[in-house]
């Protein structure tokens, strides 16, 4: 897979997030849902009978809300794992728990994020109702946004941070601060993330982050386990 940098002014990211929020989409997938839409259209133009096939086939499935290929791999791991509404279990609750207390958070979850939910394989600290349904929809996740880098996600205050401060967590769970680090298996795919959440703002340490990553690997090793 080809990555690519695009720069865009503060205003017209502001845009963007807001409108791929309402959609339940990361920044990224909208941005390419918008470029196959534009290439369609381009093709079309150029009477290029075999691009404009290809192309809506690819947007058929964006526009009709299937995952696009990639996300199709990495969501057909995921389900493989058996883990999405399994019961909670002491290896991941000990591995969150430590994480709380490493990263002096009140809140550390095991997240998956599934086609249209995030589910908590583990979840310490977590309010009501959410503690007890384990799961939010994607309108209250932070980690799907972790699913389009390799890198940690750090926001030291989500009120003002513009990848998230439209995300109705922040009103619903009261999500202020969050450092997620990706779940990566060997396959190469994201399932989720190991975060912890803070109710108000703060500045996350490099220690703190590392540290985090650390604990990570256990969690990955777990699920890794479960693919077996």
């Amino acid at each position: 897979m080809r990555a690519t940098t695009v720069r865009f002014s503060d205003d017209l990211w502001t845009l963007l997030e807001a409108e791929a929020s309402q959609q339940g989409i990361s920044a990224a997938q909208f941005v390419r849902d918008a470029t196959i839409m534009r290439l369609g259209v381009l093709s079309a133009r150029r009477g290029d009978d075999d691009a404009v096939l290809s192309l809506e086939q690819l947007a058929a499935g964006a526009l009709s809300g299937r995952p696009a290929p990639a996300d199709a791999d990495r969501l057909a791991e995921l389900h493989r794992t058996q883990l999405l509404d399994s019961p909670p279990d002491p290896t991941y609750d000990r591995i969150a728990e430590v994480a709380a207390r490493m990263l002096e958070a009140p809140v550390a979850l095991i997240s998956l994020v599934d086609s249209d939910r995030q589910f908590f394989k583990s979840c310490v600290g977590l309010g009501e109702p959410w503690n007890t349904t384990r799961e939010t929809p994607l309108s209250h996740s932070f980690c799907r946004h972790a699913l389009d880098s390799a890198e940690p996600l750090v926001i030291e205050d989500a009120r003002v941070h513009p990848l998230v401060r439209e995300n109705l967590a922040i009103r619903d769970l009261d999500v202020i601060a969050y450092v997620g680090i990706p779940l990566i298996t060997t396959g190469g795919h994201t399932l989720g993330t190991l975060c912890v959440i803070d109710h108000r703002p703060r500045t996350w340490t490099a220690e703190q982050i590392d540290g985090l990553q650390v604990l990570t690997t256990s969690v990955v090793a777990e699920i890794e386990r479960a693919l077996v």
